[in-house]
């Protein structure tokens, strides 16, 4: 069965924050944004598509001008534009619905020269009255909680006391490929003396390094660690981090795997499984920063990108693993 998906004109992910603290009007229009309000916190993982009129070689996303506003049809094809250029896409861009709202309240910060220019006696560019009224800059303010809630706090701190009892009873961990690398910086920075409520990254290096002989598979996807993770999504079993966050682990996993010749579902001993990875990846800059450490685009961009000192510390302490002695590169 086909994955449901929905369409919406780049002004109408505005309008859901600009009319949300006054409810939607009974109008078609109003309707509109109230299916698709409800539709995005029902499923704020729902591909969304943002569709505009344009005259280039993009016009073959043009939905009509069925859903266009009374304030003309200039400033329809000018406001979704304006929005699409604030936000760096293009129409026709289809993302999981989250990221293009979190990308709607980071880039676009006020409504002004947007939906209304204060040319009030213009009859082609009046623009929308509620322009400059505050209204949207208040519900950013606000943020994303009423349409994409986060997850709970007090879920999250459960899940962390539940999964790191669990975790240290284990035979074998289960760790996404990229996580030995996370590990290993965490071992080396500020706060890699103790657990930490965001993951369970302390626990499994705790446990290598009680049992630097423990067999860790390497799996696909979230993993041991992630549990207790506010970006970690525990019904659909998925990371939900923002900027694309899956999207870039899956590669630097898949990245990690090419370097040690290995594959998802391979098992080895964590000491020896260390000693391969630190022959084979010196610095963060070959995983997390892609080889050459040029962040293309707002979705690529993460940690470690021009190379971390912590990676470097931990390689040369052999992340404190008893016997791990690693040679310099």
């Amino acid at each position: 069965m086909k994955n449901k998906s929905l369409k919406a004109r780049p002004y109408q992910l505005m309008c859901i924050f600009c009319r949300s603290s006054e409810g939607f009007a009974k109008s078609p229009a109003g309707k509109k944004l109230k299916r698709l309000a409800d539709e995005i916190a029902r499923d704020p993982d729902v591909p969304l598509t943002l569709v505009c009129n344009v005259s280039g070689n993009y016009s073959y996303q043009n939905p009509g001008r069925k859903e266009d506003t009374p304030e003309g049809s200039l400033f329809n094809v000018k406001r979704d534009i304006d929005i699409l250029h604030k936000m760096g896409l293009v129409p026709g861009t289809t993302m999981p619905a989250r990221f293009l709202v979190a990308k709607l309240l980071e880039t676009v910060e006020s409504s002004v020269g947007i939906c209304g220019y204060g040319q009030k006696d213009s009859m082609a560019w009046k623009g929308c009255r509620k322009a400059g009224s505050g209204d949207y800059e208040s519900a950013r303010k606000k943020g994303a909680a009423f349409l994409v809630p986060a997850r709970p706090l007090a879920e999250c701190k459960e899940t962390k006391k539940t999964s790191a009892v669990k975790m240290y009873k284990a035979k074998c961990l289960m760790l996404r490929p990229h996580h030995l690398m996370c590990m290993a910086c965490f071992s080396a920075g500020p706060r890699g003396n103790g657990p930490i409520e965001a993951d369970n990254l302390y626990e499994a290096i705790d446990m290598i390094r009680m049992n630097p002989r423990i067999p860790v598979k390497l799996h696909q996807g979230p993993c041991m660690v992630c549990p207790p993770c506010a970006s970690y999504l525990p019904c659909k079993k998925i990371c939900i981090g923002g900027r694309s966050m899956a999207l870039r682990d899956e590669k630097k996993d898949l990245d990690v795997l090419q370097k040690l010749d290995m594959k998802y579902g391979d098992v080895m001993a964590a000491i020896d499984l260390y000693r391969k990875l630190f022959k084979a990846v010196y610095s963060t800059r070959q995983i997390c920063g892609f080889g050459d450490g040029i962040p293309r685009s707002y979705e690529w961009n993460g940690c470690g990108m021009d190379g971390l000192p912590a990676y470097d510390k931990a390689r040369k302490e052999g992340m404190k693993i008893p016997g791990l002695k690693v040679k310099s590169k």
